[in-house]
């Protein structure tokens, strides 16, 4: 049909959040260009004259720069398509509504724009009284204003409606059966195309049978609104796998496909290059079938490896390619060094701008984490506190200024004299206390420097059952910084093959994933500075894995490799599939919990080499770990600066989390070798594996939020205190780091370096109420030296003691922290702590603090 118009296969601005900046959307242009894509919609919810402010007309100033965003995008021969979303509040009878959008449109029409759509999605159905006296039903209200406006506007070649029952889901009783797109079907203006999502509103899969189904109902074909990388419903979730799911053949059935992306532009390199992989190998088919227009043939471009049909692995391989090459050309055009970790943080004006004077900076926002400005990159001046607000995800409002999730001033943590992160607990059924809160040291010294090693530790943890008693208390570093050091996961002196463990005959070890790492002495071979969560009742050594391997080890100023994208990419894949690194993580944690009651038997037992198995999948999983932990920091110094902004806050929560299970895992390790005798309390140690709420594994037919916060989620739910959400929540650092920390358990070897904390654990407490006792039973003393600005690191330190204290069968806990000391008050109600309404007379000055596990 050769007077068919062309298919328009492109992508939808149309997420909930702050809007692409004009600079974005230039960029975006030349990727579709690039990819063989045609059309770009212009919808973004929370631009205030799409949608709240639909009735005022643009500025100037705006009308300007929708006037060159048009003209950009025919400069790379891309369609643009301005859609306006009046569903809100439009009186549907109202003449004078009417005009107003009808000259909404003329004035964007008269900007050069010649592609149209009007937008009643994610509205309220129930039409106002006036509505109700005039139309008999929402359709023929709906109906009626776009026709009249497609008159309006001259008949335009392209003029789309999206409807309010948009997907299967939302259609009642289903699409063949409602009333409401059988109404439209009749109404509509034959010329004007329909929006469809599929049968929910982020379609897992889409069918030609469902295609036709709605075709049907509606009496033209669909252009397809795919939300598959939509991700403004979940601030903890970002797509970076490839285009899927989509039935071969789909083209002739429809007027066109455009995506709804990830809301930060950078993570959508891979969605929208197999975009391009996929309409090219269906324009392939449909071309050699004639079944599509003649326009098919000059958009195809080069036809290699179409004939086989698209592949989404094969797809994703060459767009990894292509990624990894565009970053590494980001950073050379823009002449831009990689964050440092020795970067003060500074409040800086360019990162999160609030609108300009009145309306007039909508159109081109600053991008939702976009890197500072060239005039903000000079080296900021030293400060005492670091900011940490950054806004992390759209929201169904317009933002301002200071993003969504919570900000936390200072390094976020209480500070310690140490120079190590550090933590103590204790858990007892006498009274106690803590020692005073190290907290009101000197705060203005700068971040650690990079690939500093720092062997020292401030205040220990201590994680006993019973009536052990412990307590923690300041120790002096001097010492520490004179250890030496030697290359990550090099052998040590004194480490013999006792270090390496050695299976029992007849046992079949885990094989997955790769070689097993040499285990050796934690204490004397930290490669970075490490958080230790000790373990009061450690006499054996506990084996940890070196975080960065001898072939593992690469140049840290290279590009990122194609091992590290495919890495990333498979960590944040898809909203219904985890990628291949993602699905292992969550598979050997889910093993070992499932497992973790069989810790109980004592390594000279007959079933020793049950306990060989798990600490064997044990070392799998913290073997990827370490893998993710050393991708943050990679990222971080070779990922230009746009790219960091957008991904870094979801690699950051995943790195984070990750160093709190692995450390938790590890304390499992050593519990077993601690253990004299499994028929003790610690074969009950393991309850939270039935009484803690299990994770959330929804059905085929749940929408994708149900599945909240992704892999974050899922592993956040595999651990024992993973139903407290208050421990998970915390903004990034404003200057992302590249250091790399390793938490493990107090190991013998550690007791040379803490012997003055580990004394000082044998000191008589202070008595503190019993009301206190009884409910939180365990004392914890969490602090941060000032020289570490990244808080992930404490909160994962304090997420795997919560977990080992919970594990015990601990129920709450309390800290004790000088009521003049608002930092540290702040860390620990950020950590979901509260004041407790109770006097301690041995103790004036000092708040209890306490929460629930």
């Amino acid at each position: 049909m050769s007077g068919r118009p062309r298919f328009l296969c492109g992508v939808v601005e149309g997420f909930y959040g702050r809007p692409w900046s004009m600079e974005q959307r230039k960029l975006l242009f030349r990727w579709l260009k690039r990819w063989g894509l045609n059309c770009y919609m212009y919808a973004p919810k929370d631009e205030l004259k799409h949608r709240l402010l639909w009735r005022e007309p643009y500025t100037q100033h705006e009308a300007a720069q929708m006037q060159s965003l048009i003209k950009a995008a025919q400069e790379h021969d891309v369609e643009f398509i301005f859609a306006i979303s009046a569903g809100q509040d439009i009186v549907f009878s109202s003449a004078g509504d009417r005009l107003l959008l009808q000259q909404k449109l003329r004035q964007v029409a008269a900007l050069g724009c010649s592609a149209f759509a009007l937008l009643f999605d994610d509205i309220d159905p129930c039409m106002c009284r006036a509505d109700r006296d005039v139309f008999p039903s929402l359709a023929q209200a709906q109906a009626s204003v776009a026709n009249e406006a497609y008159r309006e506007l001259g008949l335009p070649p392209t003029f789309l409606f999206c409807p309010t029952e948009y997907c299967s889901s939302l259609c009642s009783p289903s699409p063949a059966k409602s009333r409401y797109l059988q109404t439209l079907g009749q109404e509509l203006l034959p010329e004007i195309g329909v929006i469809w999502t599929g049968p929910k509103v982020v379609s897992q899969e889409l069918s030609v049978a469902l295609v036709e189904e709605v075709e049907h109902v509606l009496q033209r074909r669909l252009l397809i609104w795919d939300n598959l990388f939509a991700n403004d419903y979940d601030c903890r979730r970002v797509f970076l796998g490839p285009y899927t799911g989509r039935a071969p053949g789909l083209v002739p059935r429809l007027c066109g496909l455009l995506l709804n992306p990830n809301c930060e532009l950078q993570a959508n390199f891979i969605p929208i290059h197999t975009l391009g992989s996929w309409f090219r190998s269906e324009l392939w088919g449909c071309t050699h079938t004639n079944s599509t227009g003649t326009e098919a043939s000059a958009e195809l471009g080069d036809s290699q490896g179409l004939q086989e049909g698209y592949s989404p692995q094969k797809a994703l391989e060459l767009a990894l390619l292509d990624w990894v090459a565009e970053i590494k050309q980001q950073v050379l055009e823009a002449g831009w060094t990689p964050l440092h970790p020795s970067t003060v943080c500074k409040e800086e004006a360019g990162l999160h701008p609030g609108t300009a004077e009145g309306q007039e900076a909508l159109l081109d926002p600053q991008p939702c984490g976009t890197a500072p400005s060239e005039a903000d990159q000079r080296e900021p001046e030293p400060c005492a506190v670091t900011t940490g607000n950054r806004k992390r995800k759209a929201t169904s409002v317009p933002e301002e200024g200071n993003g969504s999730r919570a900000s936390a001033g200072g390094p976020q943590s209480p500070a310690g004299d140490g120079d190590q992160l550090a933590s103590g607990s204790r858990e007892s059924c006498e009274p106690s206390s803590a020692m005073p809160s190290t907290a009101g040291s000197d705060r203005s010294s700068g971040a650690p420097v990079a690939d500093e090693t720092v062997h020292s530790l401030g205040t220990p943890t201590c994680c006993s059952s019973g009536a052990s008693t412990c307590q923690s208390t300041p120790l002096d570093s001097s010492d520490g910084r004179e250890r030496g050091s030697s290359p990550p996961g090099s052998p040590q002196p004194g480490a013999s093959t006792a270090d390496v463990l050695q299976i029992p005959s007849g046992c079949k070890a885990d094989p997955r994933p790769g070689p097993i790492s040499q285990l050796v002495d934690g204490a004397t071979t930290s490669p970075v500075p490490t958080a230790l969560l000790t373990n009061g009742t450690a006499v054996s050594p506990i084996p940890t894995v070196p975080l960065i391997s001898e072939e593992g080890r690469s140049d840290s100023s290279a590009p990122l490799t194609m091992e590290e994208a495919r890495m990333l990419v498979e960590l944040f894949y898809l909203p219904y599939h985890h990628g291949p690194q993602a699905q292992h993580l969550l598979e050997d944690l889910q093993w070992l919990r499932a497992n973790s009651p069989n810790m109980g038997v004592p390594t000279r037992s007959p079933n020793s080499c049950v306990v060989a198995q798990w600490r064997s999948r044990a070392r799998s999983f913290q073997q990827l770990c370490a893998q993710t932990c050393c991708l943050h920091s990679r990222f971080v110094h070779s990922a230009g600066q746009a790219l960091l902004y957008d991904l870094h806050p979801y690699l950051w929560d995943i790195r984070n989390l990750l160093l709190a299970a692995s450390a938790f895992v590890l304390w499992l390790d050593g519990r077993l070798l601690c253990d004299p005798d499994h028929k003790g309390t610690w074969g009950s140690c393991f309850g939270w594996c039935q009484s803690i709420t299990a994770p959330l594994f929804p059905g085929e037919d749940a929408e994708p939020w149900v599945r909240h916060g992704g892999l974050f989620g899922e592993l956040q739910a595999l651990l024992p205190v993973g139903n407290s959400c208050d421990l998970f929540c915390h903004p990034p650092p404003l200057f992302p780091s590249r250091q790399l920390y390793l938490l493990h358990p107090l190991l013998p070897q550690d007791k040379g370096v803490l012997e003055e904390a580990l004394l000082f654990f044998h000191t008589k407490p202070l008595p503190v109420p019993l009301p206190v006792l009884r409910r939180f039973p365990s004392l914890v003393q969490l602090d941060m030296a000032p020289r570490v600005q990244d808080m992930g690191a404490g909160c994962s330190l304090a997420v795997s003691l919560l977990s080992a204290l919970r594990t015990n069968g601990s129920r709450g806990v309390f800290c004790q922290v000088s009521a003049a000391d608002h930092q540290q008050l702040s860390f620990y109600s950020k950590l979901g702590f509260i004041a407790l309404p109770l006097p301690w007379p041995s103790s004036p000055g000092t708040q209890l603090l306490g929460r629930l596990l």
